[in-house]
């Protein structure tokens, strides 16, 4: 097998296990408050995971457009996921727990790595990119850009 399809068969498999610990953080119900710590940590692991294989994809040398996309794919319903049981955490004043806080702030920086790679492989699948880097690379070099300091 490739290392390719190696990769995308460890996206899916640390993204099916990311799922389920937030379904069980989601499902909690009532005691969410004292499931919630152990709920958090169950899910960074493998979301950890899967943000480790997409930074290893970002890094390689060698772009393969349908790992890219299928990574791409894959750890989108899980930013998503994230994004809802850290609004939800906030909604039920979980972050104000000392218990659950620092959990959930580990997975809140998580969070925003893979809110990084994510762009990142937008930016890699977005054949357009080059073009409008090049435009402004070139705009800057004549000049006709302005430093950010003179504008505010």
């Amino acid at each position: 097998m490739s290392t390719s399809g190696i990769v995308g068969e460890e996206i899916a498999k640390q993204a099916a296990l990311a799922s389920v610990a937030l379904q069980d953080i989601s499902g909690a119900g009532p005691n969410a408050g004292h499931l919630l710590p152990r709920a958090v940590l169950a899910m960074l692991g493998p979301y950890s995971a899967a943000k480790f294989f997409a930074e290893r994809v970002l890094q390689s040398e060698a772009f393969n457009v349908e790992l890219v996309q299928a990574l791409y794919s894959k750890m989108l319903p899980l930013e998503r996921m994230v994004d809802d049981v850290l609004v939800a955490a906030r909604k039920r004043g979980y972050f104000d727990d000392p218990d659950a806080a620092e959990p959930l702030r580990w997975l809140e920086t998580c969070n925003e790595q893979v809110k990084d790679c994510m762009v990142a492989l937008e930016s890699m699948l977005d054949p357009q990119l080059e073009d409008v880097m090049a435009a402004a690379m070139g705009e800057h070099q004549r000049g006709e850009t302005v430093p950010l300091d003179s504008i505010l």
